[in-house]
């Protein structure tokens, strides 16, 4: 989280060790996946000498959003974030958008209702009910939005330079979460160039949200071959369409995935 940009600089520059900098970012009261799985990464990091950027949303800000909606958020906040209001408000009115939202958010909802965790903010506030869906989708796109400004305020400060994100698979499906938000912000800018890359992917992965529960996913994973079941997601487009063009975005012109062969 961004607050935290000082604990990572004093960990690069060697003052603190990486027990430390687990400590001061406050890991295992913020972040739910494990120290030990990121920390090659950021000894590698901290033996080149490369920066690490923070990037996501403090949960101070993320949790005003959850109990309350963007009006909950302070416009220094929000200004924090969201550097590009018009293109931000633009970005989700897109049809193809509303697929995204479907295929990726809307299952996602239901995965943490599922597991009894919307009854609890990011910060740890007890809520009397479950967070409602738009509570949700508000926290989801204050996230990927604030880490897509992060991301393009480094590249623009820092020209020639090259920055490698780690974030979960729904956040760049698509193009509707951080990678096409980057892309939005940089548009103007053919220096800037966005990528996403998919890195082990398992079953859960390369299938529609939703669509595969946890313990079918590690059997997959744990699978002689690691690959059984993987389906390679191409969306095709009814003919007449031209690749790219703003109709190839609506859900009526374009769906499916194949599986692989």
């Amino acid at each position: 989280q961004v607050q935290f940009q000082p604990a990572l600089d004093a960990y690069i520059s060697k003052q603190i060790s990486a027990d430390e900098m687990k400590s001061r970012v406050e890991w295992d009261k913020r972040w739910s996946w494990s120290f030990d799985n990121y920390l090659p990464v950021f000894e590698t990091c901290r033996e080149l000498n490369i920066p690490l950027i923070a990037l996501n949303v403090d949960s101070e800000d993320l949790g005003l959003v959850e109990v309350g909606g963007f009006p909950n958020l302070p416009r220094d906040k929000l200004q924090k974030y969201i550097i590009d209001p018009a293109g931000f408000a633009q970005f989700a009115s897109y049809p193809y958008y509303k697929t995204y939202v479907d295929y990726v958010i809307s299952p996602s909802y239901d995965l943490h209702q599922s597991m009894g965790i919307l009854r609890t903010t990011i910060t740890g506030l007890q809520l009397e009910e479950d967070m409602s869906f738009s509570r949700f989708f508000s926290g989801r796109i204050l996230w990927d939005e604030g880490m897509a400004s992060n991301a393009y305020k480094w590249t623009k400060a820092n020209e020639g330079g090259l920055m490698i994100g780690l974030v979960g698979a729904d956040h760049v499906k698509f193009e509707g979460g951080i990678t096409g938000r980057y892309r939005r912000l940089a548009k103007e800018d053919q220096q800037l160039k966005c990528i996403s890359v998919i890195l082990n992917p398992t079953l859960i992965d390369t299938r529609p949200s939703g669509s595969v529960n946890m313990a079918t996913n590690l059997a997959s994973a744990a699978s002689k071959s690691g690959m059984d079941g993987l389906s390679l997601q191409l969306r095709y487009l009814k003919q007449g369409v031209t690749a790219g063009s703003p109709e190839s975005r609506e859900s009526g012109n374009t769906g499916g995935v194949l599986a692989l062969a």
